[in-house]
């Protein structure tokens, strides 16, 4: 007696779902196939092909139709066991709207061709042209091609093993979930003493040569391959990950959730749902881990994203080696004891569903965790759609898992039933054009960690691929921040923030206000002094009033000039960084040099005046005294001193807490930080102590001046002493800013176990 479709259980998860008749459980639309092929493959091959209408739900015609194809084509494989292929012309009974000679497809075609050459039967395509005349045009070229075609045969079910059997060099010890082609069993391996993951199947298993290229501590490590000839079985054998799946975590932190909605979950959580699973699999918990007390201690939202850096990283692996994962979601994401996640599976799995097949198969993937330009692609059954299915799409799935982890239920609510895997997709595919409801961690006062999470993942679930994370690595970057709150709010403060309202400014504006007024300041300053100090007569006041003119009106348009020009690069960086894209690392370094070379050149001809101008009032008087050229060289020396250390600590100021931060706020990737953050801690140090320098000189001129004019001087000592103390403020956040920014950025500093 078949075993009919209405007994299915309950659904692993999922939004879009559809009621199975007889029974009010509904089932996700990622399961459909699954269902129906486990049902199948667990009953055999039926005795009477109109028996398989037992396995279809209730779905609308075009569900029905496609469910019935994937049905076939196993009843199919399943009865070639026998040596005797039942033939398609012997389905087409089953129901003529779903299925007759005027509508098979090719693939249903393709697969019986295969079939019948493996068993001797070499097929003739003109006999097919005769029957299924409306694919007579591609039969041709079909059959002289048929050969490279995998066929279902070689994925049917193996017999299961029991406990305590030996198949080859494994002993089974215990069963972990099975398929509608393949069993996965934890056994050990005899000749190396180490536990495995076995999956047992028919045929040549062609994904584990693109598996075992992997040794990244983020992917499950695949260690090799056996074909045991005499039966056909294909054994994969792979490291054995006993903490379950982040699918487990979901459904316990749902479990939570209903229990208590205003419960505060943290990384307990996770370690809870893997203790679960360790106790189920008879391993031990680990005593004693640093990874695990961090977890513990962790905030939900820094868990999610501890668990997304992870996840970026071995898509980055597998990316940069030109292979794409495309069905990234919680069941395929597997936990160490220690609760590291591993990905898995790139085409194997240890979840109890049925292998893709059909429409949905061709081009891999859930629906409720795909790109739009995957479900798009379902949509219009275009299997060539997958080369616009790139990387952006794995990250895509990522970030809507991650959501999911982080907030229970997935980013893109839909409606409560389709009654067909097209309506399904369709529905899918207009949710994730509708905006993203927020949670509300966007206020000044939320938490930093939280804010960055909601951001990346709501970059990485942009509709369009190029408005998402160029790779893993930038996406890992993003997420790595959210692990350091005092960081995140340095790299993306609130919208409420001073910070947040200076990096919308003109990046020109700040710079020249920040380099031309302590020049003012000091060209001020002194002219003051040396026209009351230092000039004794009329026409040493009258030369300098002139020399003042000529100086003032060359020298602030050559400084406006050099402020326009060294902040070209400034500019760029951060007109790029306001548009997300990249900004290049030499604008990024002459954004930080800025206001070193501004301090130089300032200075250098500050000081260079203070030995001109002497030698000039000396050729113009005779009575111009050593002293009055000691006092001008000193007043100059104190202006350059201003010239030099202000303009400094305003541009370290700016870059550090405003212009940086934001040209990395999309990457979150320097390869020179460590030598940048050197640079400005050690130049910081310089420029300090020609701060408090600049006071101690003014003392001396203080002393050298007329007991009239000493409160001048002595107005100008104590500005120079507030100076020290701001300069002092300033290298000291700056000095904190970059130990805080090292913690995302640095390739020596790790704090968190990554």
């Amino acid at each position: 007696m078949n075993t009919p479709i209405d007994s299915d259980p309950e659904p692993k998860d999922g939004n879009t779902t559809a009621q199975v008749p007889g029974n009010a459980v509904s089932i996700d639309a990622d399961d459909w196939l699954d269902v129906c092929l486990n049902r199948l493959a667990e009953h055999g091959s039926v005795a009477d092909p109109v028996e398989l209408r037992a396995y279809l739900p209730d779905l609308d015609r075009d569900g029905r139709r496609t469910l019935l194809i994937e049905l076939v084509k196993l009843d199919m494989a399943m009865s070639a066991d026998s040596g005797r292929i039942r033939l398609i012309a012997e389905y087409l009974s089953i129901d003529e709207c779903l299925l007759s000679a005027d509508s098979v497809p090719i693939d249903l075609v393709m697969e019986e061709m295969q079939l019948r050459m493996e068993i001797g039967d070499p097929p003739d395509a003109s006999e097919y042209q005769l029957c299924y005349p409306h694919l007579a045009t591609m039969l041709t070229p079909l059959e002289q091609s048929i050969a490279g075609i995998p066929s279902a045969v070689e994925m049917k079910v193996p017999p299961e093993a029991n406990l305590g059997d030996q198949i080859d060099d494994f002993l089974i010890l215990q069963k972990l979930g099975r398929g509608a082609f393949a069993h996965v069993y934890l056994a050990q391996q005899i000749s190396m003493r180490r536990l495995v993951a076995l999956k047992v199947s028919r045929g040549k298993g062609g994904e584990s040569q693109s598996l075992a290229q992997f040794d990244h501590p983020n992917i499950v490590r695949v260690f090799d391959q056996r074909l045991i000839e005499n039966s056909s079985l294909h054994l994969l054998y792979m490291q054995f990950v006993p903490g379950g799946t982040l699918a487990d975590v979901v459904q316990m932190f749902r479990s939570c959730r209903a229990q208590d909605n205003e419960c505060k979950i943290g990384g307990a959580i996770l370690l809870r749902s893997v203790d679960e699973q360790l106790l189920e699999a008879a391993q031990v918990v680990p005593d004693q881990s640093s990874t695990r007390e961090w977890i513990a201690d962790s905030q939900w939202p820094q868990v999610v994203a501890w668990v997304g850096f992870h996840l970026c990283r071995a898509l980055h692996e597998a990316h940069s080696q030109n292979i794409l994962h495309r069905d990234v979601k919680p069941a395929n994401v597997l936990l160490s004891a220690e609760g590291i996640p591993k990905l898995a599976d790139f085409n194997v799995s240890f979840s109890d569903s049925a292998e893709q097949a059909g429409q949905a198969a061709s081009l891999g993937g859930s629906l409720g965790y795909m790109s739009p330009e995957h479900v798009l692609a379902i949509i219009d059954n275009d299997a060539g759609a997958q080369d616009k299915i790139r990387e952006p799409a794995d990250l895509y799935s990522l970030a809507v898992l991650l959501w999911e982890l982080w907030q229970g239920q997935r980013p893109f609510p839909t409606a409560a039933a389709a009654t067909s895997w097209k309506q399904a997709a369709a529905d899918q595919l207009a949710a994730r054009h509708r905006p993203i409801v927020m949670p509300d961690c966007q206020h000044q006062n939320s938490d930093a960690a939280e804010r960055v999470l909601a951001k990346t993942l709501c970059r990485a679930l942009s509709v369009e691929p190029s408005d998402r994370f160029a790779n893993g690595a930038e996406m890992a970057g993003r997420l790595r921040l959210s692990l350091y709150p005092q960081a995140a709010t340095l790299f993306d403060p609130p919208e409420s923030s001073w910070r947040a309202w200076l990096s919308h400014q003109s990046p020109w504006m700040m710079a020249c206000a920040v380099l031309l007024i302590p020049h003012a300041f000091a060209g001020g300053l002194n002219y003051q002094y040396n026209m009351n100090e230092v000039m004794q007569t009329d026409q040493l006041k009258s030369a300098l009033q002139s020399i003042s003119w000529i100086v003032n009106l060359t020298y602030f348009p050559l400084a406006t000039v050099f402020a326009v020009l060294h902040t070209r690069s400034m500019v760029r960086a951060v007109e790029n960084a306001r548009q997300n894209q990249r900004v290049d690392s030499r604008d990024l370094g002459n954004m930080l040099e800025l206001g070193q070379r501004a301090a130089l050149i300032g200075g250098s001809m500050w000081i260079s005046s203070g030995i001109l101008f002497p030698l000039i009032f000396h050729s113009m008087s005779p009575d111009f005294h050593w002293m009055a050229s000691m006092q001008l060289f000193l007043s100059s020396l104190i202006c350059g001193g201003i010239a030099m250390a202000y303009p400094y600590f305003g541009m370290a100021w700016l870059a550090t807490f405003v212009f940086y931060p934001l040209c990395l706020r999309n990457t979150m990737q320097d390869a020179d930080f460590d030598a940048r953050a050197a640079r400005m801690t050690n130049r910081g140090e310089v420029y300090t102590l020609i701060a408090a320098i600049l006071p101690l000189v003014g003392g001396v001129l203080m002393m050298s001046s007329p007991s009239l004019s000493r409160w001048f001087m002595l107005t100008a000592v104590v500005a120079g002493m507030l100076g020290l103390v701001v300069a002092t403020s300033i290298q000291q956040r700056v000095v904190k800013a970059w130990t805080q920014m090292g913690q995302v950025l640095s390739t020596k500093v790790a704090t968190i176990p990554i």
